[in-house]
Order: C-alpha cells, then sequence, then structure tokens
C-alpha cells in the first residue's frame, strides 16, 4: 500500500497550489502518493506578516482536524517559507514519537543549503525588510547570526502576482533583478523564498548570470521539503 503524503499551501490562492502540483507530481518517488490542500477561500489569500501567518495557521489546523486529515496521511510538507505555526501545531498534535512527520519547506531549504553552500540569502516576495524571515532563520540556527547566512532581499512581488499570466514580465524581470541582488551580498546559494516561486530557479540563474556574477547554485526549498519528507517517512518504516 502506498504511503500518502499531504503538500499544504497554507494560503488561499488555488494558483499556488497548482504551481506546487505542477513542479512537485514529478518528483514523487515510487511507493508515495501526493494530495494538495490549499486553505479554506475565507484564509487570506498571502502569507506576509505575523497576523496573517496565524490566521492561516489557525484555519488550516481545523480544516485538517475536522476532516480527518492527521490520520488519513503519512507525512505533511506545510509550504511556506516562513517558520509557520501550522507545522508546529501538527507536530504537537501527532506527538513527539508519531510515525507521521511533518516537515516545513522553510526548514528543509534551509537545511539544504547549509550542507551544500559556503553562503546562502533568500529571494522573498513583497517590500522592505522581513524581520520575520531573519528571525525565523536565526531561531532555526539557533544564533542570532552565522557568516553563512548574508540575509533575504525582497523582490516587491506580490505573493499573488506570482502565478498571475498578466504579470508575467513584470514577475520574470524582478527574479532576475533580486536574484542578482542576493548573489552580489556574496551568496553562493539562493533559496527560492516563496512557495509560489516553485519552478523558477532557471530566472534566478539567468539573473545572476546577466549580471555578470559567479553561478550560483539555486534551492527550490518545496522540492527539498518533497524529497525529506519521503525520506523521513520512508526510513521510518525499516
Amino acid at each position: 500500500m502506498p504511503s500518502r503524503l499531504l503538500v499544504i499551501n497554507p494560503n488561499s490562492t488555488e494558483a499556488i497550489t497548482s504551481g506546487l502540483q505542477e513542479s512537485l507530481s514529478p518528483l514523487c518517488p515510487p511507493g508515495f502518493e501526493l494530495d494538495f490542500f490549499t486553505a479554506p477561500s475565507h484564509a487570506p489569500t498571502g502569507i506576509s506578516n505575523l497576523v496573517t501567518g496565524i490566521q492561516t495557521a489557525a484555519i488550516c489546523f481545523e480544516a485538517l482536524l475536522t476532516t480527518g486529515a492527521f490520520e488519513r496521511y503519512d507525512g505533511f510538507l506545510v509550504c511556506c517559507f516562513t517558520d509557520h505555526a501550522l507545522q508546529h501545531m501538527i507536530r504537537e498534535y501527532l506527538g513527539p514519537t508519531s510515525p507521521r512527520p511533518c516537515i516545513g519547506m522553510f526548514e528543509a531549504g534551509i537545511s539544504k543549503a547549509l550542507i551544500l553552500s559556503r553562503k546562502f540569502g533568500v529571494l522573498s516576495t513583497g517590500f522592505g525588510p522581513k524581520p520575520l524571515l531573519s528571525k525565523g532563520v536565526a531561531s532555526f540556527l539557533g544564533a542570532s547570526g552565522s557568516e553563512k547566512w548574508v540575509g533575504g532581499v525582497t523582490s516587491g512581488i506580490k505573493i499573488e502576482e506570482l502565478r498571475q499570466a498578466d504579470q508575467r514580465e513584470k514577475v520574470e524581470r524582478l527574479m532576475k533583478e533580486t536574484a542578482a541582488k542576493v548573489a552580489a551580498l556574496g551568496a553562493d546559494c539562493i533559496i527560492l523564498g516563496c512557495a509560489g516561486m516553485a519552478g523558477m530557479e532557471q530566472l534566478v540563474l539567468e539573473g545572476v548570470r546577466e549580471a555578470g556574477l559567479q553561478d550560483v547554485r539555486v534551492i527550490d526549498a518545496a522540492k527539498a521539503g518533497l524529497v525529506m519528507l519521503a525520506g523521513m517517512v520512508m526510513t521510518d518504516k525499516l
């Protein structure tokens, strides 16, 4: 019987889930099945601050609980590039020794970057400073600062715009420009800092090259999370 994994988009933008499905489905390992969950329609369409983070966590947890998802799936991937409360809520509900792991793409992306890079940064959506991102990275690293972390750079792209056809030209231009800014900080590895960026690795590579900078590794944190989650489920069954 195949193991079932649930990929969770904690905002209510269906286009983000469609992008995740397109990007992640080809990576589904043999012996696994993938299902995708989008937050109910009354949840925020994007997660840009503490308020929308808490709102989406509460709404999604209730929906998952009432539909029996925690009993029907073997693992859970929360696709939001923040230290999202939902992943912690699911872990608390399932308990520390549960055979059903829950991880966040945030944790997976940073873990891969820590192993493979000398210095890494994040290409993010939104505008201006992202204190929650920096705080989340510091919490995950267990230190307020690290010489491996060069920081996050916001692109000026709204989360909802990432999958809108009429915003494609703008999104591609800003993704390239922002990738060059992250690389200019010294990063040899750039993490895509939003679930809606799934599959946009090539734009980052092109932006860095067009700026005349050294090539970088690009990490799609959702892809990293899926492979990591499947590995956890697989090894727990051995």
